[in-house]
C-alpha cells in the first residue's frame, strides 16, 4: 500500500502553510525543556582561563602579578551579577573580592573581607567561611582582604616589579567597555558629578600607594582570551540561544492588534525565566509603530494597532553569557508591499552575511557582501550593518580589525530605518564561527516570511 495516499497522509498534505508552521513551532517548544536549564562551570574552566592569560603574558617575556577587582555592590533592583572580568577568571560571586594572579605561573590568591554574622545572613556566605573554598574554586589560597597591602609589599621586596591591571572601564551585561567609558564621560560633564569612577579610583590608589610598581594594561590580553569561546561556553551559548529564540517565538505568537508592548515583552520574559535564564541580557525593546524607529526604545507602554510593525530586540543572560536577537513582524499578520520589499532586502542581506562567515574572512568582506544586496534591492547600503561581538556582554570585547576565527560569536543585524515612513526592519541572530563556516545559535525563531507570518497571533491566551 502506498502510504502517501492514506487518509492521514492526504490530510497532512492539505494543511495550510500557516497551520503547518504553527505545529512545527509548538513541537519545537514542547521538546525544548531538557536543553533549557542552567549548567554553570566547573573550577577547572576558570583555572584554565587563568593559566592561558598568565602564560600568554609570560611568553611575551613579561612577569609580575595580575590584580583584578570584583564588584563592591549589588545593582539595585536586579539579581547580582559579578564584574565580568573578575568572574571570567575566578568564578567568584562574592562582593569586594580582589584576585592576584602570578605571571606566568597562574597561581591565584583571592582576597575577601571577613564578614559579620549579620552580613553573612543578609548577603550570603563567602569563601572565608568555607573550609574547602580553595579546593572548590581551584585557587592557591583565600586570604583576608586586610592582608592585601602587606602581600603586595612583600612580593615587591621579593623582586616583583610589575602589576597588570585593567586600565580601562569594565564592560557590563548590556554595555561595552567603550559604552561604559562614554557614560562616565557624560556623567563627569555635570559640575556636581566630578567624582572618578570606581575603576579610575582604584588605578589612582594603586599608583599612589605602590609607586614602585610598574602598572601595565592586562585588558588586551584578557579581551583576546574572552573573544574565542571555550567548548563549555559554546555549550552554554547554544542553550541560551535556544531559550531566547523560543522566547521571541512565544512573543510573536501572542501578538495581535490591541496588545500592549509590555504584554509582548512579558510573554518572552516568562519563557526566559521559566527555562533558567538569570535575567535579560538587556532591557527588552518592543517598539510598535513609530517606536520601532527608536533603536533603543525601552518604555514598551504603547498599545499596538492594526497595520503596525513590531520590532522586538530581546534575549537572555544565562550563566554569564548573552545572546542577541531581533525580529520584525506586522502585528496584523500581513506586510504591506513596501514593508515586504524592505524585509526581503534585510533578510537576504543577513543570509548573505552568514553564508560568507568562516575563519579568515574580514569585516570589510562581510560589509561588501551586505551592501551589494542593498544596492540590488534599491535601498541605502549604509544600513547594511554587520553587527558586533557577543559573549559576557551583549556588546562584547574584541578587535574588529581581526579576521574571523573559529570560536568567535557575533550578532549579525542588517536593518533598514526610515522614520519618515515609520518603517524599521531589522533581522538579528547570534552566530558562532566554526572551523568550516557558521552556526546560527538563535535559529529556533522563524525569520523566513511564510513561517514568521504564520506564527503571528497564533497562540491564543
Amino acid at each position: 500500500m502506498d502510504l502517501r495516499h492514506t487518509p492521514a497522509a492526504l490530510t497532512i498534505s492539505r494543511l495550510v502553510p500557516r497551520v503547518a508552521a504553527v505545529l512545527a513551532t509548538l513541537l519545537l517548544l514542547a521538546t525544548a525543556a531538557p536543553l533549557a536549564q542552567r549548567g554553570g562551570y566547573p573550577p577547572e574552566e576558570f583555572g584554565a582561563r587563568r593559566q592561558r592569560l598568565a602564560a600568554g603574558l609570560g611568553r611575551a617575556g613579561d612577569d609580575g602579578m595580575i590584580v583584578l577587582f570584583g564588584a563592591t555592590a549589588d545593582a539595585t533592583g536586579s539579581r547580582f551579577r559579578q564584574d565580568n572580568d573578575f568572574y571570567y577568571l575566578t568564578g567568584s560571586e562574592d562582593l569586594d573580592g580582589v584576585a592576584v594572579i602570578d605571571v606566568p605561573s597562574g597561581d591565584t590568591r583571592i582576597f575577601l573581607p571577613r564578614r559579620s554574622a549579620v552580613q553573612v545572613r543578609y548577603e550570603g556566605a563567602n569563601w572565608l567561611d568555607e573550609a574547602d573554598g580553595t579546593r572548590r574554586h581551584g585557587v592557591t589560597d583565600i586570604l583576608p582582604l586586610s592582608s592585601l597591602h602587606e602581600f603586595l609589599s612583600r612580593r615587591h621586596a621579593a623582586g616583583t616589579t610589575r602589576l597588570w591591571l585593567r586600565l580601562s572601564e569594565p564592560d557590563t551585561v548590556d554595555r561595552s567597555r567603550e559604552e561604559t567609558a562614554m557614560a562616565e564621560a557624560r556623567r563627569r560633564s555635570h559640575p556636581f558629578a566630578q567624582h572618578p569612577s570606581e575603576q579610575t579610583f582604584r588605578i589612582a590608589a594603586l599608583r599612589e600607594q605602590f609607586p614602585y610598581f610598574e602598572l601595565r594594561d592586562v585588558t588586551p590580553g584578557l579581551d583576546r582570551l574572552r573573544l574565542i569561546k571555550t567548548a563549555r561556553e559554546i555549550e552554554t551559548l547554544r542553550r541560551n540561544g535556544r531559550i531566547s529564540a523560543e522566547a521571541i517565538a512565544r512573543a510573536i505568537g501572542a501578538s495581535t492588534p490591541g496588545a500592549y508592548e509590555y504584554e509582548i515583552e512579558a510573554e518572552a520574559t516568562y519563557w526566559l525565566v521559566r527555562h533558567g535564564a538569570q535575567g535579560p541580557a538587556y532591557a527588552a525593546i518592543v517598539g510598535s509603530g513609530a517606536n520601532g524607529n527608536e533603536w533603543h526604545y525601552r518604555d514598551n507602554g504603547r498599545r499596538t494597532a492594526a497595520g503596525d510593525l513590531v520590532v522586538m530586540d530581546y534575549a537572555g543572560s544565562l550563566d554569564y553569557l548573552t545572546v542577541d536577537i531581533t525580529r520584525t513582524w506586522p502585528v496584523s499578520g500581513r506586510f504591506s508591499e513596501r514593508q515586504a520589499r524592505a524585509y526581503a532586502c534585510v533578510l537576504e542581506a543577513q543570509q548573505a552575511l552568514i553564508a560568507a562567515m568562516r575563519p579568515g574572512v574580514t569585516r570589510e568582506v562581510l560589509q561588501e557582501r551586505a551592501e551589494q544586496v542593498y544596492q540590488r534591492h534599491g535601498f541605502d547600503p549604509r544600513y547594511a550593518y554587520v553587527g558586533h561581538y557577543v559573549g559576557m556582554a551583549v556588546h562584547d570585547v574584541g578587535d574588529w580589525n581581526a579576521p574571523l576565527e573559529a570560536g568567535m560569536v557575533l550578532a549579525i543585524e542588517p536593518m533598514i530605518d526610515l522614520p519618515e515612513e515609520q518603517l524599521h526592519i531589522r533581522v538579528e541572530d547570534t552566530v558562532l564561527v566554526t572551523a568550516t563556516g557558521a552556526e546560527v545559535l538563535t535559529a529556533a525563531v522563524p525569520k523566513a516570511v511564510q513561517p514568521l507570518l504564520a506564527l503571528v497571533g497564533s497562540r491564543q491566551p
